[in-house]
């Protein structure tokens, strides 16, 4: 069986009301002031490229409009980062700013807008002006681009490289298109307009610049794209792809991925993310482990390509600094982990520049289920009771998680029916292995990450609580009686027994993780990562396997 038949990924997209949306963009550019600050004009430019991205994937006649938006926000933000730009990009702001905003007011936006998070400016650190500094390196582009963004993350991109060009005195267009089709092979077809836009450029020998993030696995979508452009009139020689790195082709798993992707010419951004000041010795990777194991074989198993960004500081005293998103999709995250401090269950995290927070380095050990007591499993239950009155969501869908659960059983032959059922809907913490948990010097237990993993781009998102309690009863290695016990304290605490449908989220929980493992184990194929996934995989499907175990020993 190819672990790339599992289900870990869930559904990016999600359905939005295009007027709420339209007004928090409204809201965003009054409170920019007539001279917004590099981290406001950030801010406003991603609402607005979502609002784009929206209203282009439903038609509307508005979205030529939101495009424009979208550019000035482009335009005034990579003034703002030109030497000695400030008095220009100001006056350049507040003299367009101002009618836009009435303009905005009267558009009709459809009410129901579908967007989805963009994921290099969520999750992975990738910063949109690091592609307005690949424009100079476009190589014979005969001082005019017609650029093609790829919704959805391609729409802002597109338009910081718009304006990058145009900054820098070319002439510069662009188009927005969406790729249909299953993930591996995506089709890209041009409306008449934008095959207009494709033989006007054409006409004027102009390069072809495609740009979105990635290329993910794939590369489909990119091929789809720069293959309808050729079709569509461009000359191969003529297109290049602005991706968010250089792929190993060979690898492109879609069809004849590595012929394709190496007829046409690719770019990738800068090496490395812009990062705040003190942020200097990374430890991402799964490198923090590091710092809290004397020995490889302790190591838990990691996916370290899908981990976020982490440094230290070189010096004292030490701070430690996460990527956790670029404007509102940070904001959600930081807002989580400072209520999460103030009630005394993690460490205060510190708001820095370039979507990153920091915290206080903790003088500690990470935990081992080895460790857990009476206190601990107590520490356990007052956290999730906490989360169940802290991060309430009160729209949810709990059929992608019972579909991704049904699927992976499917997957991996193992015949455990199960039913999920909503009671307490929250944005869950999604890690509650022992090893996320950090004893400091004073004998306190504090959560780390607890603010990013319940609402990524993997399962589970919105969902019960009783998701994170199968996952403690799972990853502390808990037994009937310390499970009894555990769910008990928390039901004296929150007033929620979740005795009748715990059961069902361990199957879900153990196995999404057993998947998870085997999906990240066959990426990283031939590393000594691989042996711990497929370890850590071989022990959740253990626990799926013996039905007797699920029904006895977690029940």
């Amino acid at each position: 069986m190819s672990a790339l038949n599992l289900l870990v990924f869930r559904e990016g997209r999600k359905t939005v009301s295009g007027t709420e949306l339209r007004s928090r963009l409204v809201e965003e550019l009054l409170c920019s002031g007539s001279r917004p600050t590099e981290e406001q004009l950030m801010r406003t430019l991603l609402l607005a490229g979502e609002l784009e991205c929206g209203v282009a994937d439903a038609g509307s006649d508005c979205a030529f409009f939101i495009e424009t938006i979208t550019d000035h926000l482009a335009q005034a933000l990579r003034l703002s980062c030109s030497p000695n730009s400030q008095p220009f990009h100001g006056t350049y702001f507040s003299a367009n700013s101002e009618k836009l905003l009435v303009d905005l007011r009267e558009q009709s936006i459809p009410e129901t807008l579908t967007v989805s998070t963009p994921e290099g400016f969520a999750y992975y650190g990738l910063h949109p002006l690091a592609y307005a500094e690949r424009v100079t390196e476009i190589e014979n582009c005969a001082n005019d681009l017609a650029v093609i963004g790829i919704r959805s993350i391609g729409t802002t991109l597109s338009a910081v490289v718009t304006a990058a060009a145009r900054i820098r005195g070319m002439q510069a267009k662009r188009i927005t298109v969406r790729p249909q089709g299953h993930p591996y092979n995506r089709v890209a077809e041009f409306t008449a307009e934008q095959q207009e836009f494709i033989r006007s450029a054409v006409s004027r020998n102009a390069t072809f610049v495609i740009v979105d993030e990635g290329p993910g696995l794939s590369g489909s979508s990119f091929l789809a794209v720069a293959e309808a452009a050729e079709a569509a009139g461009a000359s191969r020689e003529k297109i290049v792809l602005l991706c968010g790195h250089e792929p190993n082709a060979d690898a492109l798993c879609t069809m004849d991925g590595a012929r394709r992707w190496k007829r046409f010419r690719s770019l990738a951004v800068a090496n490395g993310p812009l990062l705040p000041m003190g942020a200097e010795i990374f430890i991402g990777g799964g490198e923090w482990r590091r710092k809290h194991f004397t020995s490889e074989h302790e190591w838990p198993a990691a996916w370290t390509s899908f981990e976020r960004l982490k440094y230290l500081t070189a010096g004292h005293p030490a701070r430690m600094f996460k990527f956790v998103g670029i404007g509102h999709y940070g904001d959600q995250v930081f807002e989580r982990e400072s209520k999460v401090a103030e009630a005394e269950f993690g460490p205060l995290p510190r708001k820095e520049v370039h979507g990153f927070i920091s915290y206080p380095w903790i003088n500690g050990h990470p935990m081992r289920a080895a460790e857990l007591s009476p206190s601990v499993i107590a520490r356990l239950a007052e956290y999730c009771a906490y989360r169940v009155q802290a991060f309430v969501e009160r729209q949810m869908d709990i059929s992608p998680l019972q579909q991704m659960a049904e699927h992976n059983l499917h997957e991996l032959k193992i015949n455990l029916p199960m039913a999920l059922r909503v009671k307490r809907p929250v944005i869950a913490d999604g890690k509650m292995q022992p090893y996320e948990w950090i004893l400091n010097k004073e004998g306190q237990m504090l959560k780390t990450d607890s603010g990013s993993h319940g609402d990524d781009h993997f399962f589970s998102g919105a969902t019960d609580i009783a998701w994170d309690l199968a996952g403690a009863i799972i990853e502390w290695r808990m037994n009937g009686e310390q499970k009894k016990k555990f769910l008990d304290l928390y039901c004296s605490i929150s007033g929620d027994d979740a005795q009748g449908r715990i059961n069902d989220y361990i199957c879900a929980y153990a196995v999404f993780r057993s998947a998870y493992c085997l999906m990240a184990a066959n990426a990283m194929n031939g590393s000594d990562e691989q042996v711990r996934l497929e370890k850590a995989s071989a022990e959740y499907q253990a626990l799926l396997s013996d039905t007797e175990a699920v029904g006895a020993s977690t029940a």
